[in-house]
């Protein structure tokens, strides 16, 4: 029997040329595709309305990408046997969701954007991150690719950890670069190069650009349709968590060692 799945899905960005398809280059969707093919999940893209909820360029990390297709495999197999075929992207969540369920169409879209906060002036930074939040024309702070620019930024919180910024912001999409953009605006604004007069004035059509925050700091926490997903973590998923772990830590103490000897 026939049903529509929806998949959630994981991926440290770092290791693809970007979520989406391109010929010739390993996307995060050519590793899923290529493993739902090869275990017989779905024979092809048209036939089993295969999606996916957000695009992501190179570099960008996901914990909550959602892709969805149609199948008549097992769904009690489903996540085990996909994970199985694939390398690097992480299945766990899965639900069984109606004939017209797309991916695209979500209650709320959630990224988190991570970045040093040494020289950054905090209150600065919240002062520009209440003039994004709202509904506004958001051209200046995207790629159209032919799509309204006018978007509604529900929420935009800033806090300091740890000597690290972490900035996350939620709406019920986005547009492409949008996130980059608008951090970038607001560490230009903590940095004390511009105001947040000055983003306010581009969000009302004024031309100017306040470059890109690099795309390694930026992750797709999660992605809300209303309703649940069925968990099961993949064995592969927890030890590289743990991989990480060690590794960040590694890296942590030769930083700090660094620092000493810098210091004397």
């Amino acid at each position: 029997m026939v049903w529509r799945a929806a998949i959630k899905f994981a991926y440290d960005g770092r290791a693809f040329m970007g979520s989406q398809r391109q010929p010739g280059e390993r996307t995060v969707e050519s590793e899923l595709l290529a493993a739902l093919m090869r275990i017989g999940v779905i024979a092809s893209v048209p036939a089993s309305r295969f999606r996916v909820a957000s695009r992501t360029d190179r570099g960008v990390s996901a914990l909550g990408n959602v892709a969805s297709f149609d199948t008549a495999f097992p769904r009690p197999a489903l996540l085990r046997a996909l994970n199985s075929a694939m390398s690097d992207v992480y299945a766990y969540g899965v639900a069984e969701v109606p004939s017209t369920f797309t991916p695209r169409r979500a209650k709320e879209r959630w990224y988190r954007y991570i970045l040093p906060s040494g020289g950054l002036d905090l209150p600065r930074v919240v002062e520009c991150a209440e003039v994004l939040q709202g509904r506004h024309d958001f051209r200046r702070f995207c790629k159209p690719e032919g799509r309204s620019t006018v978007k509604t930024l529900e929420s935009v919180s800033v806090r300091e950890v740890d000597g690290m910024l972490i900035i996350d912001l939620r709406a019920r999409e986005f547009l492409r670069n949008m996130v980059r953009r608008m951090v970038a605006s607001m560490v230009k604004v903590g940095e004390g190069k511009v105001t947040a007069a000055d983003v306010a004035a581009a969000l009302e059509g004024r031309d100017v650009s306040f470059g890109l925050a690099p795309a390694e700091g930026l992750t797709l926490m999660d992605i809300d349709y209303g309703f649940r997903f069925s968990i099961e973590c993949p064995s592969t998923m927890s030890r590289r968590a743990e991989d990480y772990r060690l590794d960040a830590f590694t890296r942590l103490e030769f930083a700090d060692a660094l620092l000493d000897r810098c210091r004397g």
